[in-house]
């Protein structure tokens, strides 16, 4: 009975540790992010495919300002030397359903950004039409159009750096469209019941 118990024991503190060995590591400040590099911010988890700096393999930084709650998440990169051209093409994994990208960056250059289904693994970009774009010329916080993601999707960045050595990159959660559109009738149902109330009430008064 002894042996049983001993058993069962060692079977249920490994199948305890087997998850937590695979999970993702938490994004956290001055974390080198190369490809393969893998952490989880919030409720999703990051994973680089490519980290390309001058067409070579290279890497960036996560600076000591990334935050999540949830599916809401900033991740800021830093770069120690200006002006080069680098791309990242990473998976975003972890919630279903709609959501909007958006960027941003001070200095002088570029990001130009899509948010994929699928990604090429010849070019690093979308496979097919990208769920959203951003082209960032200004550094000024950019936001996407809402997309519908259904558990993972990619994000392809072509970096032109030309003054800039931090930028962010956010992901925001955003009611369904639909469930947005319901709500305004539903609110104007409401002021119209409000304003016939009010107008009954109005011509009894006179009466």
């Amino acid at each position: 009975m002894k042996k049983i118990t001993t058993v069962l024991l060692a079977l249920a503190l490994a199948l305890a540790i087997v998850p937590a060995a695979m999970a993702s590591p938490m994004c956290v400040g001055g974390e080198s992010i190369s490809a393969g590099s893998s952490c989880s911010l919030g409720n999703l988890t990051f994973s680089f495919q490519d980290v390309l700096v001058n067409g070579a393999p290279g890497s960036v930084t996560l600076s000591a300002f990334s935050s999540g709650v949830g599916a809401n998440t900033t991740l800021d990169f830093t770069r120690a030397v200006n002006g080069d051209d680098y791309n990242l093409v990473y998976s975003v994994t972890g919630y279903s359903g709609w959501i909007s990208i958006d960027n941003a960056f001070t200095g002088t250059g570029s990001i130009d950004e899509s948010a994929c289904s699928a990604i090429n693994p010849n070019t690093g970009g979308c496979m097919s039409t990208a769920l959203a774009v951003i082209t960032n010329n200004t550094g000024i916080e950019m936001t996407s159009a809402l997309f519908s993601d259904t558990g993972t999707f990619y994000i392809s960045k072509d970096i032109n750096d030309l003054g800039f050595s931090e930028y962010s990159d956010s992901t925001e959660t955003a009611p369904e469209p639909s469930s947005l559109v319901m709500l305004g009738t539903g609110l104007a149902g409401a002021a119209f019941l409000l304003f016939r109330r009010k107008r009954t009430a109005r011509a009894g008064s006179v009466a």
